[in-house]
């Protein structure tokens, strides 16, 4: 059983607001009004947590109801590491650990399993329906530092580990556990759990970092606010919308 505590805060954070989508909207245009253009865009890092109905999105959304109360499951799929840039987010530099990436894995102990992502790929909101994106308020330049040397070094963080304990469940191969179960994380969240974490920002205090995953960063963007605040942060902020529900009425 996963260890997890639970925020003392008594309300959710004021500051993740709830963006609803326009008809027929894109998630790279609903993207764009929530982060905004040019000078208005926000120049920290960015997360964005995707939600997917395909059945490996729906395998890993089951997976992650160990780490809520209820045991409902989760709202996320994937997560997407995204930096600050003035263009349009369909050009931004973004990084991920995708467990179904576009060009395949090729040889994924070159990078600790690192791949560039495209954010076009998640542009079909038919496909993703569950969208959100946090301004991680740290400085982009450690990020990206982190990053590099995550890449590089797998002895804080083994990537590749992960995935190879991941990719058997979402394939159903044999007789597979949740990895969540026991303390694996799901690569991209752990991913972007340590780099952020290295540039001097706890991103889900209510969880091991070896263990994060979509829905504690999730949980931690809407529930430890006010523990951000108390040591000096700003905590995390930005935007969401949740279309579509696995069951009746996850929180």
């Amino acid at each position: 059983m996963l260890q997890i505590r639970s925020s003392p805060a008594s309300a959710p954070n004021p500051q993740l607001v709830e963006q609803a989508r326009a008809r027929n909207q894109t998630n790279l245009a609903w993207l764009q009004r929530a982060v905004g253009k040019g000078k208005k865009a926000s120049r920290s890092p960015l997360l964005v947590l995707l939600g997917g109905t395909d059945p490996m999105s729906f395998r890993l959304r089951v997976a992650q109801s160990q780490t809520r109360h209820d045991l409902t499951p989760s709202y996320w799929s994937h997560v997407v590491l995204v930096e600050p840039t003035d263009k349009a987010l369909a050009d931004a530099t973004a990084w991920e650990i995708s467990l179904d990436p576009a060009g395949g894995f090729g040889y994924p102990p070159k990078t600790n399993g690192v791949q560039r992502a495209d954010l076009r790929r998640y542009d079909d909101a038919g496909r993703f329906p569950n969208i959100a994106v946090l301004n991680v308020p740290v400085e982009a330049e450690p990020v990206r530092d982190a990053l590099q040397t995550f890449m590089r070094q797998r002895t804080a963080m083994d990537a590749v580990d992960l995935l190879t304990r991941w990719l058997p469940y979402v394939w159903g191969a044999g007789r597979t556990t949740n990895p969540l179960l026991d303390g694996f994380g799901l690569p991209s969240a752990a991913m972007a759990e340590l780099v952020v974490g290295a540039a001097g920002f706890e991103l889900t205090p209510g969880i091991a970092s070896s263990a994060s995953c979509p829905e504690a960063i999730w949980q931690a963007a809407r529930w430890w606010h006010e523990y951000q605040g108390r040591e000096d942060l700003t905590p995390l902020t930005g935007a969401y919308s949740t279309e579509h529900s696995l069951c009746d009425s996850p929180a």
